[in-house]
């Protein structure tokens, strides 16, 4: 077995000999070797491998042939991370009995698999590459440029994979990636060749992340290990929804980079509060966030056209108004904007870099050698301290007032994405249950300010009357939220019990 770590980069838009001539120039003395090579991958028709995140495949470089499988692993920053197993072939089909069966997991159904194996794509590239020395390893650094194919349906393929091997120093490996990014406007590649494959095969589907899930902790963990492994898990779900965006563009992909980016600004904030230096980190993430910011009144105006909606039926009645806040709510997006953010060099840089700290793991041993449990008892209390300050108002509280504390209460239910998985899932539920209808009724309010906005604008009959309705709808909502903020306050805090 082999430990694949390796960083991708995607250089679809620079002309081969460039990406060449950087190669070249990044590995100084170094000589190139060149070579052609043909992939196919395989699996069964309902996708069995798939569904254990393995992929097979057999590799042909003149007459030699090769058949690997890559098990489960992980993608941060860029940086790939998964075992690899390799063994000689003489078939162009493969044999799962050539593995040592100690590889596969516990009841694998290895025979029925065996037995139903096809060849669902191919790859075919000519492969440039360098073995630079680092530390006690190499780094092997390659370019591969050729074609993806599945059936009749073919894919460009370029990309430059930085591979650490045998004791090499993983950053050497993110400062060549940091050439790629700003001499070539090069891109993070979340997608391996296989996962690309099957895309393209029709066999599996790039759908945008629309909602967080708790981080598994481990409670015996220090501090440190497990805010990295948060921002690992934050870095993910940003880099994925990325990916999405980039295959075809959409508001939700837009909508899971916001959520991506925002639990990992929660992180960081975290880990300065520890005495990282992460300052730099979160100011590009405000930065980012700062672009993103059309994404509320998109979803404000979403909330008074959404069919299952409760506006949309009354609004109907006004044909001219409805008309006016579709036409906004078009006018509201601005995926080019996005599009053109992501393929910035500070965009890739951040990435990459989130991806070096997840990697490089500083820490301050005196305050992160705490029980990872015990201090997020502490800093849960602490943070959920702020909230109730916040809304413990006496009276009723006012709509501007609500709008200003959602970024706080946002905040406050993310760090519970990151460390409330190590506390009782029934209580935990209980306890976010009414914090999150309460910010759910906050994003409504957005929409019914827009909509007295929409109304004002309009010169659709009775605006008087609908001012009215407005109003009564601002109404019902502000006593629904009176009634959540009172549940939520009495809710006894999950990491007491």
């Amino acid at each position: 077995m082999s430990q694949e770590i390796e960083l991708k980069l995607l250089v679809e838009e620079a002309p081969a000999d460039k990406v060449i001539a950087l190669c070249q120039s990044l590995a100084k003395q170094v000589e190139m070797t060149e070579m052609h090579l043909s992939n196919s991958y395989f699996d069964t028709d309902d996708l069995r491998l798939r569904q254990h995140d393995m992929g097979l495949r057999i590799r042909q470089r003149g007459e030699q042939r090769e058949q690997t499988i890559k098990l489960a692993g992980e993608v941060l920053g860029g940086m790939h991370s998964r075992p690899e197993y390799n063994v000689p072939t003489a078939s162009d089909k493969p044999d799962l009995t050539l593995f040592d069966e100690a590889i596969w997991p516990e009841d694998f159904p290895f025979f029925d698999i065996n037995r139903d194996l096809n060849e669902l794509f191919t790859t075919d590239f000519t492969r440039y590459r360098w073995r630079i020395p680092s530390a006690d390893g190499i780094i092997e650094l390659v370019y591969d440029r050729g074609s993806i194919r599945a059936g009749d349906t073919e894919q460009a393929l370029a990309e430059v994979e930085i591979e650490v091997q045998d004791g090499a120093d993983v950053n050497d490996a993110y400062k060549l990636a940091r050439r790629f990014i700003t001499r070539l406007n090069a891109r993070l590649g979340s997608l391996s060749k296989a996962a690309r494959g099957y895309l393209l095969a029709g066999k599996s589907v790039l759908e945008p992340f629309t909602h967080a899930h708790f981080v598994q902790q481990r409670p015996d963990d220090d501090v440190g290990t497990g805010l990295y492994r948060a921002l690992g898990y934050a870095l993910q779900y940003w880099q994925h929804n990325d990916a999405c965006l980039a295959a075809q563009p959409s508001v939700r992909a837009v909508a899971g980079i916001t959520d991506g980016i925002r639990l990992s600004k929660v992180v960081l904030q975290q880990l300065q509060m520890l005495e990282i230096d992460v300052s730099d980190h979160i100011m590009r993430l405000d930065q980012m966030l700062g672009h993103l910011g059309w994404l509320s009144r998109y979803d404000g105006l979403i909330e008074l056209t959404a069919e299952d909606g409760a506006y949309h039926r009354a609004l109907n009645n006004y044909p001219k108004l409805y008309e006016e806040i579709v036409e906004q709510q078009q006018h509201a997006v601005q995926l080019e904007l996005v599009q053109s953010l992501s393929i910035r060099d500070d965009y890739q840089l951040t990435l990459l870099e989130l991806g070096a700290l997840c990697q490089q793991q500083p820490r301050h041993e005196q305050l992160m050698q705490l029980p990872l449990k015990q201090w997020a008892a502490q800093r849960l209390r602490e943070d959920w301290q702020n909230v109730v300050d916040a809304f413990s108002r006496e009276g009723e509280l006012k709509p501007e007032y609500y709008l200003k504390q959602l970024s706080l209460l946002q905040a406050s239910l993310q760090l519970g994405y990151c460390v409330g998985f190590l506390f009782d899932a029934e209580d935990r539920e209980m306890f976010r249950s009414p914090w999150q209808d309460m910010a759910r009724g906050i994003r409504e309010i957005m929409a019914l300010k827009l909509l007295r906005e929409a109304i004002k604008d309009n010169d659709d009959a009775q605006p008087e009357k609908l001012l009215n309705w407005q109003a009564v709808q601002l109404e019902s909502l502000l006593y629904a939220l009176e009634l959540s903020r009172k549940a939520a306050l009495k809710q006894e805090p999950y990491w007491l019990t």
